[in-house]
C-alpha cells in the first residue's frame, strides 16, 4: 500500500531556511523543495499540525530573493543523531511568495 501523500515533484536543494514558530526562529538545512512543501533537516521538536513560516533564500537572476512561505508541519521523522527531518506542507491560498518558489522550481528542472 502506498502511503505517500506528495502530489508534486521534489527537487533537491542545498541551502538553509529560517523557520519561525511559536515566537521562535531557527536556521535549518533544506533537503528538498516542491510546489506543495519542503523538507528540513532539523532537531526542532515541532508536532504535526503546528503552523510555521519559512523564510527561504532562493537564487535569482540578480542575486538572492528571500521568500516567505506559510505552512504546517505534517510529519516529523526521527532519524537520530541530530539528523531528524521535518516535512512541511505549504498552505493553499496564502499571501506568500509561492510564485517565486514556482519560478525557482521551473528553472531547475521541475515540470508542473
Amino acid at each position: 500500500m502506498n502511503t505517500d501523500r506528495r502530489n508534486h515533484e521534489r527537487v533537491p536543494y542545498a541551502g538553509r531556511a529560517y523557520l519561525t514558530y511559536g515566537g521562535r526562529c531557527r536556521s535549518d538545512e533544506v533537503v528538498e523543495l516542491s510546489e506543495g512543501g519542503l523538507k528540513l533537516k532539523s532537531s526542532a521538536r515541532i508536532k504535526p499540525g503546528k503552523a510555521v513560516k519559512v523564510f527561504l533564500p532562493l537564487p535569482a537572476r540578480l542575486g538572492w530573493r528571500l521568500c516567505m512561505l506559510k505552512g504546517e508541519v505534517v510529519r516529523r521523522d526521527r532519524v537520530g543523531h541530530g539528523d531528524d527531518r521535518l516535512a512541511i506542507a505549504l498552505q493553499d491560498n496564502q499571501d506568500d511568495n509561492r510564485g517565486a518558489l514556482n519560478e525557482y522550481l521551473n528553472a531547475h528542472g521541475h515540470t508542473a
